[in-house]
């Protein structure tokens, strides 16, 4: 059973599974399970089951509580009774000679908690604990029959508690885990960030900024129809953001050659795609934009590279940002050429439509530009 619990993810749904179990198929008047919340530093009833079900709402015990007192407690004269409660043991400990009738304030403890059980109505209280910190509790209710709880029964009961608890920490432990690598990859994605900017400054004949690049290309998937929900609309600002990452690996003799690259030159530029998807491999929140970084210099003739894709196999962002990255390059003034008007870089995209990009990308981008000049 321990491993299939340690696997779950979401261990909200196996503590729903073990109360609904316990109070339907054992005959339980209630079952429930109380969970210590690291962030508000209390244990509250995670889950209860069972006609007489406690409330989630109102119950909250903090370390103070007389009965997680109790389970935290290191008295090794009353470890027995640690190891679970239940109303039965306690009367006997109070009626038979037991450290309780040599200790006035044993006894105290012992008389409140069977208090605290009957307003509960729980007949048996379990710990759950995990490397000496209690994780979780379960409360079991009087059997619909009547019955008395026999040892293999508690037995049992202690057994999924403590695997219970264990599913908890591991769980906790995972998504600590998580965000810890969350952090991570944010603080790498700035990085990245700042570098595919530095490309863009290392350019002193650059038209415009590469803001202004992420938002024109945003403008035209919203032309083109496409549903920009906060993932997609995150994976296409990235992609627009760092299709060039990768010329950080680019020779600034090539990168920054003030002429026509020569056939060799061009060989070593084109590596830049391949490049930035290495790159982007350790951000795993963006696999998607990375693909778009890797096809954004394919063509929709198929002749692009560097994997030769063809029409709708190009992704659609990917096309998008093949558009806006052409028509940055036509308009932009190099030390060789001057950039070239609006109106004619619009002829040229369109000279190339169904060659180079896709037309539909193409006139949803030139809409766009009409509509927005003052992005520029």
């Amino acid at each position: 059973m321990t491993k299939s619990l340690v696997r779950l993810k979401r261990p909200e749904r196996l503590l729903k599974m073990i109360t609904r179990f316990l109070s339907r198929d054992l005959g339980l008047t209630h079952a429930a399970i109380l969970v210590f919340n690291p962030e508000k530093s209390h244990y509250a009833v995670f889950d209860s089951r069972g006609v007489k079900k406690l409330p989630l709402s109102f119950l909250r015990f903090d370390a103070h509580h007389p009965l997680i007192r109790w389970f935290h407690s290191k008295d090794k004269e009353t470890q027995m009774l640690r190891n679970y409660l239940s109303r039965e043991r306690i009367q006997t400990a109070l009626r038979h000679d037991s450290p309780a009738k040599r200790r006035p304030e044993l006894r105290k403890d012992l008389e409140g908690l069977a208090r605290i059980l009957k307003d509960l109505r729980v007949e048996i209280a379990i710990p759950g604990h995990f490397k000496e910190v209690l994780v979780a509790i379960l409360l079991v209710g009087e059997k619909l029959s009547r019955r008395l709880f026999t040892q293999t029964e508690i037995h049992f009961f202690q057994t999924l508690v403590h695997d219970m608890a264990l599913a908890v920490k591991t769980t906790e432990h995972s998504r600590e885990i998580k965000k810890l690598r969350q952090k991570e990859e944010e603080t790498y994605y700035q990085i990245v960030k700042s570098l595919a900017q530095q490309i863009h400054a290392k350019d002193p004949y650059t038209f415009g900024h590469i803001q202004q690049v992420e938002q024109l290309g945003l403008l035209a998937a919203e032309e083109l129809g496409l549903e920009l929900d906060s993932k997609r609309k995150a994976t296409l600002s990235a992609g627009l953001l760092l299709h060039d990452v990768g010329k950080i690996g680019i020779p600034d003799p090539i990168l920054k050659k003030p002429a026509s690259l020569d056939s060799d030159e061009w060989k070593v530029m084109r590596t830049h795609v391949e490049k930035g998807v290495k790159i982007l491999e350790p951000l795993t929140d963006f696999k998607e934009a990375a693909e778009i970084v890797h096809a954004h210099h394919e063509r929709w003739d198929g002749r692009g590279y560097p994997r030769g894709l063809k029409g709708e196999a190009i992704p659609i962002e990917a096309r998008i940002v093949s558009v806006v990255d052409a028509f940055h390059a036509i308009v932009s003034t190099r030390c060789y050429r001057k950039g070239r008007p609006m109106d004619e870089a619009f002829e040229e995209l369109r000279r190339c439509s169904d060659s180079q990009f896709d037309s539909r990308v193409v006139e949803a981008f030139i809409r766009v530009m009409k509509k927005n000049r003052k992005v520029i």
